[in-house]
């Protein structure tokens, strides 16, 4: 029993990996969010701005995007609610299905993601900073298998 006790030791030297994951998470977000602020939009709204910038022609369905970021219905639907408001998104009905609702990136949405693109960049370099480029590939293959023992 003692070296699962040692795992879980919450003091401010030895955290759990999992807390130091979520202080990580929330470092960035606060960081990434302070530096949003001119933009008008918070770092969740950015990243959805972003994952449909990359995609071919800027669309995808709000089903789509709801399994991408992993959120419910009502979640992806007040984010693309408030990116429309801002005019940075359009929605519109399949014109096949009716049901189907999807969501496209405007040319204001594009200019965000084009003027913010260094700013995130730069965040990302500010994490890594301490690590050479080999630690940085090693990390993020560390973090992608511990992602993929979780989900």
């Amino acid at each position: 029993m003692k070296p699962e006790k040692e795992a879980f030791r919450m003091n401010k030297d030895h955290l759990p990996c999992g807390e130091l994951m979520k202080r990580i998470h929330e470092a960035m977000d606060a960081h990434a969010n302070s530096q949003m602020q001119k933009t008008g939009i918070t770092f969740t709204q950015f990243k959805w701005l972003v994952a449909l910038y990359e995609t071919g022609g800027g669309t995808a369905s709000l089903k789509e995007l709801e399994r991408f970021f992993r959120v419910a219905q009502s979640t992806a639907a007040g984010i693309v609610s408030r990116l429309e408001k801002k005019h940075f998104l359009e929605s519109f009905t399949d014109p096949q299905d009716k049901r189907i609702k999807h969501v496209r990136i405007t040319e204001e949405g594009c200019a965000v993601c084009e003027s913010t693109y260094e700013t995130m960049v730069e965040s990302e370099r500010r994490m890594l900073a301490g690590l050479t480029a080999e630690e940085q590939e090693q990390f993020r293959r560390y973090l992608q298998r511990v992602y993929d023992n979780i989900k």
